[in-house]
């Protein structure tokens, strides 16, 4: 069975069937021409979203299409944590060619499913349309954090260290041997995983906020130097890096090695991490290596912020042009 037989609304219905809304909180779901949400009194509301198109964000030669609705899902989540808040509405709105079998879109709702569940999210609607050619997957997150707690990209301060969770560059190094199609290697699946099935950082961003622990936050989306470098423009800031402190995989490692490259190639501007990168005081940053939670994610101070502008590193390393590339959508190269 295929789009053209169910038609627009039977898809509608089938989505419906399986994202129960919860009455507590949203209190006109799926079904009508918007969604009529009750946040709790006394929050901030937050507000992302991110488009998934076909052969530019995503490949069905090596991604399934459970695979695909748990990142899509993922990369607006990651965004939510990286405020410290709490995802909370989700709303999904996707172009699809009409033959396309009604199985393939019931994974795709499987893989968001996972993680909706996972963090209590209500689907509270979307969209459709057909396509031409390709698949366009937008979603859109609602979310919330209590009033003065929210972590922006604008608050480094001379002095802070620079920190990230987990390990860095596993994504992109797991994107490389999705496209070489290699199955064989140690740790081959492991940084295929990270790469599809990323886990976005809530607790963690939400243990950093509700304790005011981080001055500044982001989550590493384009890589660790782009990123980095959105926080350093938005704060005024410079920063300097300890290369041989920044957290490399074992899986990464031996990958690069079997390839001939530096795992500070995929670490530096490889992206699609979906960690934490955070600033923090002298008197917090204890508090944050210390902390059980963060320990057990992995946490990483890997550098310090500086009042000259641009980033830097300590020690003598030769880094290569294209390790200061992080990813942009418009540029070639």
């Amino acid at each position: 069975m295929d789009l053209c037989q169910i038609g627009e609304f039977g898809l509608i219905d089938r989505i419906r069937k399986r994202f129960p809304p919860s009455k507590r909180s949203l209190l006109v779901g799926i079904g009508d021409d918007s969604a009529v949400l009750r946040p709790k009194k006394d929050m901030d509301i937050l507000l992302t979203t991110d488009l998934l198109v076909e052969d530019i964000h995503f490949d069905l030669k090596y991604t399934t299409f459970r695979e695909l609705g748990y990142k899509a899902l993922a990369v607006n989540i990651s965004d939510i944590a990286a405020m410290g808040g709490i995802p909370r509405y989700l709303v999904v709105s996707l172009a699809i060619p009409g033959g396309l079998d009604i199985k393939d879109i019931d994974e795709l709702y499987k893989g968001i499913g996972i993680l909706a569940k996972r963090f209590g999210i209500n689907l509270a609607g979307g969209d459709t349309s057909a396509s031409k050619k390709g698949i366009f997957i937008s979603i859109t997150l609602l979310g919330d954090v209590e009033p003065g707690i929210v972590i922006a990209r604008s608050g480094a301060s001379v002095g802070d260290s620079i920190i990230v969770t987990g390990n860095l560059g596993d994504s992109s190094a797991g994107l490389e041997v999705l496209k070489k199609r290699e199955n064989a290697g140690r740790g081959y699946k492991y940084l295929k995983k990270r790469h599809l099935m990323p886990i976005p950082r809530v607790d963690e961003g939400r243990l950093l906020a509700t304790n005011k622990l981080a001055t500044s936050m982001i989550d590493i989306s384009d890589g660790l130097l782009s990123d980095l470098s959105h926080i350093l423009d938005e704060s005024g800031v410079g920063a300097e890096l300890f290369l041989d402190k920044i957290p490399i995989s074992a899986p990464l490692r031996r990958y690069a090695a079997r390839v001939g490259a530096s795992p500070l190639r995929f670490a530096l501007s490889g992206g699609e991490d979906y960690e934490l990168l955070l600033t923090a005081s002298k008197a917090s940053t204890q508090k944050v290596v210390c902390s059980p939670l963060l320990t057990k994610t992995g946490v990483s101070v890997i550098g310090r912020i500086t009042k000259h502008k641009g980033i830097k590193w300590a020690g003598d390393y030769k880094i290569e042009e294209d390790f200061l590339k992080g990813y942009d959508h418009f540029k070639k190269g």
